[in-house]
């Protein structure tokens, strides 16, 4: 799918002289594909989008150790529906690119009090990559993550 960007700039030079600008952006939508390590966590994915989860509506199991490759035509941004994970004991990583050898831009562990902790801010990559891994020790569980990644567009002085 591609995108037309329209941006018109209408300026008075004086009285008499009118200054119409007209600047046409052409764009590619994104397309988005993702893959992942453990079995049914990949729950959704459409070319544009995805949802990604730890557990279907049920705590995650103890030591899990899953991953997520997400890349796309432009970059990539992961939002949070839902974050509860143990805190200081199972972690959630985005890296920004397509390895857990790339920089580190998130780590995630969630705090004690939940449901009154807020979620995680969106993530947002330089790249056209995300890794995203969830690790669980042996200890404890909860509700997991459920999260929602997408191709993102950024228009900069177009014209």
């Amino acid at each position: 799918m591609n995108i037309i960007a329209v941006f018109v700039w209408y300026f008075l030079v004086d009285r008499y002289f009118k200054l119409l600008i007209l600047c046409i952006v052409y764009l590619t939508a994104p397309v988005v594909m993702a893959t992942g390590s453990c079995a049914n966590l990949l729950v959704h994915q459409s070319k544009t989008d995805g949802i990604i989860q730890t557990g279907d509506y049920s705590p995650y199991s103890n030591n899990v150790d899953c991953s997520w490759n997400i890349s796309a035509n432009t970059m990539l941004q992961l939002e949070f529906l839902r974050f509860h994970v143990w805190d200081s004991k199972d972690y959630l990583f985005v890296y920004d690119g397509g390895s857990s050898s790339s920089p580190l831009i998130a780590k995630f562990s969630n705090a004690s009090y939940y449901p009154l902790t807020p979620l995680p801010a969106p993530v947002t990559s330089s790249t056209k990559k995300l890794y995203v891994r969830f690790v669980s020790d042996a200890s404890s569980t909860a509700d997991g993550i459920l999260a929602r990644y997408q191709g993102t567009v950024h228009i900069k002085n177009p014209c």
